[in-house]
């Protein structure tokens, strides 16, 4: 539960700020040493004993704050913060229904490799990754039901993630992660809090702000943040119109079952008999060859892909509505793949690392695009290639600045 006050006059231009309290809603109790933070930013605090807060230096924009406590239901809510405005809130945090429930924990007999899946499609396997680990795996627990061949994965507390490479350390608060094994798609949402890490010399932030920098470029969040500026092509990107249409040569899939079923029925080993334009029309080899076809064939259109076919600007707002025909591979031409992506790949055929490709698509009509580079919606778009083999270990926090970075150095 969230209450807001009035804001203070706007200053324009001036970063803005959050003040607040925090407090139990069953006894109205001031909540003391909440954590508070801004979703997927360095910005963060603790709440005093008394539950008083404060988050400074904001930017103006859409943020989402988020409080959170150990046994209570963590409260988000997304606002626009104006430049130079002070929000006043009060957060009220309600108990968890089993939070004073004893709970018994039976051993999974499966956690260790569960919990490897889990580090592989949630933390990745790059080499930003290798260097990447949670520090409390106890909090994670898993289920997974074989018949759909779905793994899912839940937290006791934040997970604790040191980044040794990139210099931060996260506090992710999974609000969901689902691995489709059958449909090959993985999804995690939540709630990343960055605490950068304290550098032991300034060599080492050297190397922090390089790494911080190669993650960045290609990212998905660079991408959307050349959307905003029109400056797609400066920045090494190239986007172009796919298209999936279904295999013309490729018959209707209960044609081909039935086929297999009436061939497995009269038994007897595999033999193909050839005919003017290859194997017979009605042999077992046949089928099996109809059956190994692609249901899809991938159509790329050549011309790149003009912006008003892709955004529109939201009137009155700095967003922008992300609505595109069919799906939009995205090319960066600015680094080349990392050997790791197709040592994942084991039964591509064997190539020298090239641009990195990545497939976006939409699972509504329509998102909306923040200039910070986020999409709103993270239950919107799925993403393929090189943006979905990529994972938590290259994720930057959404204040993340280049150009600031590399000027300090």
């Amino acid at each position: 539960m969230l209450v807001f006050g009035l804001a203070s006059k706007v200053q324009a231009q001036s970063p803005g700020s959050v003040i607040g309290t925090t407090f139990d809603t069953e006894t109205n109790q001031p909540l003391g040493f909440a954590t508070v933070f801004i979703a997927q930013t360095t910005f963060g605090t603790t709440a005093t004993e008394n539950g008083a807060f404060k988050l400074n230096a904001l930017p103006a924009g859409k943020h989402e704050l988020v409080v959170s406590f150990l046994g209570y239901e963590t409260v988000s809510y997304a606002f626009t913060l104006q430049p130079g405005q002070e929000l006043r809130v009060k957060v009220g945090l309600t108990p968890k229904a089993n939070a004073l429930q004893e709970v018994v924990i039976t051993k999974d007999p499966h956690w260790r490799e569960n919990y490897a899946m889990f580090v592989k499609h949630f933390i990745g396997q790059s080499a930003l990754a290798t260097q990447t680990r949670i520090l409390n795996p106890e909090a994670l627990y898993f289920e997974y039901t074989p018949a759909t061949n779905v793994l899912t994965a839940e937290a006791s507390e934040a997970l604790i993630i040191e980044n040794k490479e990139l210099g931060y350390k996260l506090h992710f608060l999974l609000k969901d992660f689902t691995a489709d094994f059958k449909k090959n798609q993985i999804f995690h949402a939540g709630y990343p809090r960055f605490e950068p890490m304290v550098s032991k010399s300034a060599a080492q932030q050297k190397r922090w702000q390089k790494a911080r920098l190669k993650a960045y470029h290609g990212s998905l969040m660079h991408f959307v943040r050349a959307l905003h500026s029109k400056t797609l092509e400066q920045e090494g990107f190239s986007v172009r119109r796919l298209q999936r249409l279904p295999n013309p040569n490729r018959l209707p899939e209960d044609q081909i079952q039935a086929g297999l079923k009436r061939w497995r029925l009269i038994g007897g080993p595999l033999v193909v008999r050839s005919t003017n334009h290859g194997a017979a029309q009605d042999s077992l080899s046949y089928w099996y060859q109809q059956s190994r076809l692609s249901k899809i064939i991938a159509v790329l259109h050549k011309d790149p892909v003009p912006y008003e076919n892709m955004v529109q600007r939201e009137e009155g707002s700095n967003l922008l509505k992300l609505q595109f025909q069919d799906h939009l591979q995205v090319v960066y031409t600015g680094e080349k793949e990392e050997l790791a992506f197709l040592a994942a790949q084991p039964f591509a055929p064997k190539r020298t690392p090239s641009f990195q490709t990545s497939i976006l698509s939409l699972l509504e009509p329509f998102t909306y695009l923040e200039p910070n580079g986020m999409v709103l919606n993270p239950y919107s778009y799925l993403v393929e290639g090189y943006w979905g083999w990529e994972k938590l270990a290259e994720m930057l926090p959404l204040d993340y600045e280049p150009e600031k970075k590399e000027s300090s150095l």
